[in-house]
């Protein structure tokens, strides 16, 4: 092993160089979670500025729907042939995406280009959070991931922040714009720094199986989008979509079974940690969206916050995040085991959505605030150890695919959130402003979605009837969230109590890599033997 190679393997490269080829990646992650919510508190603006307020709702769509189908294949691809190589088209490909998405002249090339940007961020974040795996050694996983986690988390929280102060005081073009400099410095490290020896992982890509993932995961996520918006839940178009999905999902597991390189090895399902903390991701992913889209819209409909101000209102949910998940992550490295943490979560997660489902516009401020707290806490103590245990479940060659998976299915459950809580949402609204009794410009559930997006468009009298009706109405989502929640607490109870890292099994792991070392080493020396010979 040349001495380059030597100094980047995970237990003798300088902390001053791990940290930051950890950082460069770490920024990468933040760009694609930021990404998918700091363009939520922008809508009013950009629709306004690009003149097509009822197809706004897809700018955020666009980007969820390829950021999670192409997430799988980034870690496959990231498995093959190295993540740094795969890091750095990602951020490529979203850095020249965020640039034309600044300069978007109308509403559907916005649109359009926040998919290809999304083909960028759903690498990001697999990828960065595999490459920390690689670089970390195991026993010390559970701070570095809880650091990871914390970008996550900042990420997801933070969008309507940033996004408000750049509406507010800058153009809402900077919501893209602020992605060429992170995204710079990202490149930079990873180029620099993040230099891990990888081991090629033999065969040819399974385009099929890709294929079918990508298509069935596009059906699933137009249904979320498309059903109880643009198309009852039962008519044609949705039934067909459901139906595709099925068909397309059907052979995606056939091709898998077949498949000598499979995209997502069913091998990695037969653990039980794995199969269980993927549903766990997805009700996850559902019930982090469900707060950090809707608290700011109830703080702007009902108490009359600004974009900026009803993101910095998010705070207190972010710091119960952000603190709770990097003091678990510690406790798990000094410890490796987990199983308590996800329990406690749930049961707090619970309670957070409880307490919400009494929110209103009489609610006070320093009790929005313990709530915000509390749930946040509860979703700290499972986000990243989550991804922790679907990693600790996948042998080594399968890293990329594991990471990629947890990330995958924490979005589509946040994807399938936000449009099902959405429904619920304005159904509620529109039944509240359709007995109040005052005259509406258009249909009850025209008004409503129209009032989320931009209530600054709607008579004087509309504005003050569906501030009212939100008050009314944003109970429903804190509602429909708990049963989930309940299902999060099942499935934490159900994880198996497997401790994340012990001396035998750090013990067999050197044992076989150095075996693996030595077996590649004389392969190698049994070519140059027949070369000679002939």
């Amino acid at each position: 092993m040349s001495a380059s190679a030597s100094a980047s393997s995970p237990g003798r490269a300088a902390p001053e160089r791990r940290g930051l080829a950890i950082t460069g990646l770490a920024l990468g992650m933040l760009l694609s979670t930021l990404d998918q919510t700091i363009v939520a508190t922008a809508l009013p603006s950009i629709a306004k500025d690009l003149g097509s307020l009822s197809s706004s709702a897809w700018i955020v769509s666009a980007y969820l729907l390829t950021t999670t189908a192409s997430a799988p294949l980034y870690g496959k691809l990231g498995d093959m042939f190295g993540r740094r190589r795969m890091v750095l088209i990602a951020l490529t490909l979203f850095i020249g995406s965020s640039i034309l998405c600044g300069l978007a002249p109308n509403m559907w090339s916005l649109i359009t280009l926040r998919a290809i940007q999304g083909l960028g961020g759903g690498g990001l974040v697999g990828l960065g959070s595999a490459g920390i795996a690689d670089l970390v050694p195991l026993h010390e996983r559970g701070k570095a991931l809880s650091y990871s986690g914390a970008v996550f988390a900042a990420g997801s929280i933070g969008g309507p922040l940033l996004g408000g102060l750049f509406t507010d005081y800058l153009d809402w073009r900077w919501v893209f714009y602020i992605n060429v400099p992170i995204g710079l410095v990202s490149m930079l490290l990873v180029v620099r720094f993040f230099k891990k020896p990888h081991t090629v992982v033999r065969g040819a890509l399974d385009v099929l199986g890709s294929v079918l993932l990508v298509g069935a995961v596009t059906c699933l996520m137009l249904v979320t989008v498309w059903a109880g918006r643009d198309y009852a839940w039962g008519s044609v178009q949705i039934l067909g979509l459901v139906a595709a999905a099925l068909v397309l999902l059907i052979g995606f597991v056939a091709r898998e079974r077949a498949a000598a390189n499979p995209v997502l090895p069913l091998q990695l399902f037969k653990s039980r940690a794995f199969a269980v903390a993927v549903p766990a991701s997805v009700v996850l992913g559902m019930l982090l969206l469900a707060a950090v889209v809707f608290l700011p819209q109830f703080f702007q409909a009902v108490r009359g916050m600004s974009a900026s101000t009803s993101g910095l209102a998010l705070t207190p949910l972010m710091l119960g995040v952000v603190v709770t998940m990097t003091v678990v992550g510690r406790r798990v490295t000094a410890s490796g085991h987990y199983r308590p943490y996800p329990i406690i979560g749930a049961v707090l997660t619970i309670i957070g959505f409880a307490a919400l489902t009494q929110l209103d516009g009489d609610t006070p401020e320093w009790l929005m605030i313990l709530e915000m707290l509390v749930l946040g806490m509860g979703m700290g103590f499972a986000i990243q150890l989550l991804v922790l245990v679907m990693q600790n479940s996948a042998e080594m060659q399968y890293l990329g695919v594991a990471s990629s998976a947890a990330m995958f299915f924490r979005s589509m459950g946040g994807a399938i959130g936000t449009a099902f809580f959405s429904t619920l949402l304005v159904r509620q609204l529109a039944d509240e402003m359709s007995s109040a009794g005052t005259a509406l410009p258009a249909s009850p559930d025209d008004v409503a979605r129209q009032a989320m997006v931009d209530g600054a468009v709607l008579p004087e009298s509309v504005r003050a009837l569906f501030s009212q009706a939100f008050a009314e109405s944003i109970h429903i989502v804190y509602v429909w969230a708990l049963p989930f929640a309940g299902l999060l607490l099942v499935l934490a109870l159900a994880l198996p109590t497997v401790p994340l890292w012990t001396v035998e099994f750090l013990k067999k792991f050197k044992e076989d890599h150095e075996a693996k070392v030595a077996a590649e080493a004389a392969a190698a020396a049994g070519e140059v033997q027949v070369s000679a010979a002939e």
